[in-house]
């Protein structure tokens, strides 16, 4: 049993069962409670459902520290309030998931053995849900190079790269349930209305511009953090005006999701990526 936190600062800790902070307990990594939105009618034997939603996640720390002498104690249990501090949101890294997560409530118990104080963290995290600690990269449309070092040229001469060849792709969400993304179009030559399109429920993201060499459009289709922006170098603009009207910003449901990229002009000079984080109910 091993957990870090990591606050907004950078600062880590690490917990497991050795010196110098001994973790005993965790609670709440594995289970999830939602609420129930019903109506009743007058005279109804029970109730209508309407949808249900899940709630936050509380996580609850509870451990030792160990020290030698007193003094260390105090400094080591100084160090942990430092770093679980309330004022600054955090990420709790747990058997190779992490979660978003803000620190409730951080003390420790009263002890008459002051080398070994008992502490108690309370985390809440906004989302339920436990991700992956990379982004998935996934390509729809680029170049897959054929060749290597060492590096021997024939005399008919050899491809140095090779376009991929269909302009659909599946995508194997591994998550329990369905997630935002972020997809990347790059322009190669000039493109004109890049677009993709989720075939399995018709929706479909489309960028009505004109792209030149270079250029780069990126939109996220997250819960709460919609946008498409343009990308130069270290320079982002907002890009929300050129998104086609008839767009959705689609999840990518759990399990396989077939997706289909294409442009008006020249999809030939369109590169495509996809990045996610599949999402899970606990660990």
């Amino acid at each position: 049993m091993e957990l870090t936190y990591v606050n907004a600062n950078g600062k880590s800790i690490t917990l497991k069962q050795s010196r110098p902070y001994f973790l005993q307990k965790i609670n709440g990594t594995g289970d999830i409670h939602q609420t129930v939105n019903t109506f009743k009618a007058p005279d109804q034997d029970g109730a209508f459902y309407i949808s249900s939603t899940l709630d936050m996640r509380n996580i609850t720390l509870e451990g030792t520290v160990i020290a030698d002498m007193p003094d260390q104690a105090y400094a080591r249990r100084h160090g942990f309030l430092q770093i679980f501090s309330p004022k600054v949101g955090g990420t709790l890294l747990y058997r190779e998931r992490q979660i978003a997560c803000v620190v409730e409530e951080a003390g420790f118990t009263t002890s008459t053995r002051h080398r070994i104080p008992n502490f108690f963290v309370s985390l809440l995290c906004p989302s339920p849900f436990f991700e992956t600690l990379e982004e998935i990269r996934e390509e729809l449309a680029s170049w897959i190079p054929k060749f290597q070092f060492a590096l021997e040229l024939p005399e008919g001469g050899m491809e140095f790269g090779m376009r991929q060849p269909s302009q659909i792709i599946t995508v194997d969400n591994i998550g329990d349930v369905s997630c935002g993304c972020e997809i990347v179009f790059h322009a190669l030559g000039t493109v004109t209305n890049p677009e993709l399109l989720n075939m399995d429920t018709g929706e479909y993201v489309r960028i009505l511009t004109t792209m030149n060499a270079g250029d780069e459009l990126r939109v996220y289709t997250h819960f709460a953090g919609k946008r498409v922006v343009s990308v130069d170098g270290s320079t982002v603009t907002n890009a929300f005006s050129l998104l086609d009207t008839g767009s959705a910003f689609f999840q990518l449901a759990a399990g396989i999701n077939t997706l289909r990229y294409d442009a008006s002009v020249n999809m030939e000079l369109l590169e495509v990526s996809i990045y996610y984080r599949p999402q899970f109910l606990g660990v």
